[in-house]
């Protein structure tokens, strides 16, 4: 069992950073999958960078205000977008439509930008069918719900089995989305395996998980790279 200690001072909500580690780890995950298949098999394109000075890439709506995006696909030498893609975890139904709102405004980004191809919500965690139904009716936005939260919250078992010791408990899905229990603990297991280098591993295998597509199982890594292989196909010579 290792050392518990309590949260950061400055940590006000350990059950909200231990969400955010998460959501956090899931998009660096996505992000390493799209990079690594951009570079292999698309070497004409490259994911956009953001301006001088700023942190992150920002790509204006028709209204003339602009949104963050997660990853921005442009071809070598452009800056105008090809295909975005983003990445969210969701705990629970509390955020679900703002979460979903969110997303939708990517029509809002396309709509601006003509020469994007297409739009795609990496996702996991508490989603439903239903979201994926209402950002492809609304929106054009393809839906890949990669890993649930029952999910993702089976791989932090053993390690949260072995942090804890005998003091560990399970984890389930059901009554954490009402709210995290043991929050602080919960926080340290989050740190340690980020301090430890095993977060990433963990998140890594979060995209693995296996979904029945005409009859034969996809992981959700396959799932994202033909997604963007859709996106990126040569536009023939007279296109419509």
């Amino acid at each position: 069992m290792a050392k518990i200690s309590r949260a950061p001072q400055e940590i006000k909500s350990p059950a909200s950073k231990f969400g955010q580690m998460i959501g956090d780890a899931f998009a660096g995950a996505v992000d390493a999958i799209i990079r690594e298949h951009i570079e292999n098999v698309h070497p004409d394109y490259e994911l956009l960078k953001a301006e001088d000075g700023k942190a992150l890439v920002r790509l204006e709506k028709t209204s003339g205000s602009k949104l963050q995006m997660d990853t921005t696909i442009v071809a070598k030498s452009s800056l105008e977008p090809v295909a975005l893609l983003e990445s969210k975890w969701l705990k629970d139904a509390r955020h679900h439509n703002d979460k979903g709102a969110w997303i939708l405004q990517l029509r809002e980004v396309k709509k601006k930008h003509t020469t994007i191809r297409g739009l795609v919500a990496v996702l996991a965690g508490y989603w439903t069918e239903g979201v994926g139904v209402v950002l492809l009716s609304d929106a054009d936005v393809k839906m890949i719900h990669v890993a649930t939260d029952e999910e993702i919250y089976s791989t932090l078992q053993q390690p949260l089995d072995k942090f804890l010791g005998s003091s560990s408990f399970m984890l389930d899905a059901k009554l954490m989305r009402q709210s995290y229990p043991r929050p602080h603990e919960l926080l340290q297991l989050m740190l340690h395996l980020q301090q430890t280098g095993q977060l990433k591993a963990i998140a890594a295998t979060w995209l693995q998980f296996q979904r029945d597509d005409n009859d034969h199982l996809v992981s959700g890594t396959e799932r994202i790279k033909q997604a963007i292989d859709e996106m990126l196909t040569p536009l023939p010579s007279n296109p419509a």
